[in-house]
């Protein structure tokens, strides 16, 4: 319909089936094609087009892990040597700081901010957006919880778990639980009754119930107003 000449669409589709690793399935029916092959199928589809701008709706949400990381990398490039516009929308913070020029993060249907994903990470101008990006998330705490210089205007602070420094410092909490990732390590932390996640480099050697001092990086802390609007 599109009167492209047959030579072409078969190099394409070949292409981009093999970049979608569903080669084997070009001649099989919908009815005999997983979910997870029909979610490739719909982005090949859309992949074989030459569009001003692709609109993306989560389109990896049902693939598997190791397939997502994959395809995430293959649209990357896809969109660098196209030079096309993707808006894409996904749930997931590892897709849009890794894919992303530009992040907009949506609150109640509104955009409450755009920026670099490095401007949204640490930058955010409220609460919720600092929610959004950080894997393990940021620690929200009343401004009086840890001494440190703060606007007037400020009553909470905002503190990321790769920002506190254990085995240092003056502070003192206990190891409530211990999360090995392999590269690194989650040590959540109790002091005052708070519980506080870190991020520590590395296979981390304590036990849960040790006592441990800690520091924080003060340079790094954000600032947010009784109403979680970011403060400077």
């Amino acid at each position: 319909m599109r009167k492209v000449p047959e030579s072409e669409i078969n190099e394409k589709v070949t292409k981009i089936a093999e970049m979608l690793k569903i080669s084997g399935k070009l001649n099989n029916k919908a009815t005999e094609l997983s979910g997870g092959e029909m979610q490739r199928v719909a982005i090949g589809r859309a992949l074989v087009r030459n569009p001003s701008i692709y609109l993306m709706d989560e389109p990896l949400s049902s693939l598997d892990a190791k397939l997502r990381e994959s395809l995430r990398v293959e649209l990357k490039k896809i969109q660098l040597n196209l030079g096309s516009t993707i808006l894409y929308v996904t749930h997931d913070q590892a897709e849009a700081t890794t894919m992303a020029d530009q992040i907009g993060v949506l609150e109640n249907g509104k955009i409450a901010q755009i920026g670099t994903p490095e401007e949204i990470y640490n930058n955010p101008n409220s609460i919720y957006v600092a929610n959004r990006l950080g894997s393990p998330k940021i620690n929200i705490l009343d401004k009086t919880s840890i001494n440190t210089s703060s606007p007037n205007q400020a009553s909470q602070l905002g503190l990321r778990p790769e920002h506190i420094k254990l085995g240092q410092g003056e502070l003192i909490g206990s190891i409530k639980t211990i999360e090995s990732l392999g590269a690194e390590t989650v040590v959540e932390l109790e002091y005052k009754g708070l519980e506080i996640l870190s991020l520590y480099q590395g296979l981390f050697q304590g036990v849960r119930g040790d006592e441990i001092k800690f520091a924080i990086d003060n340079s790094k802390v954000l600032f947010f107003d009784d109403k979680g609007v970011s403060v400077q």
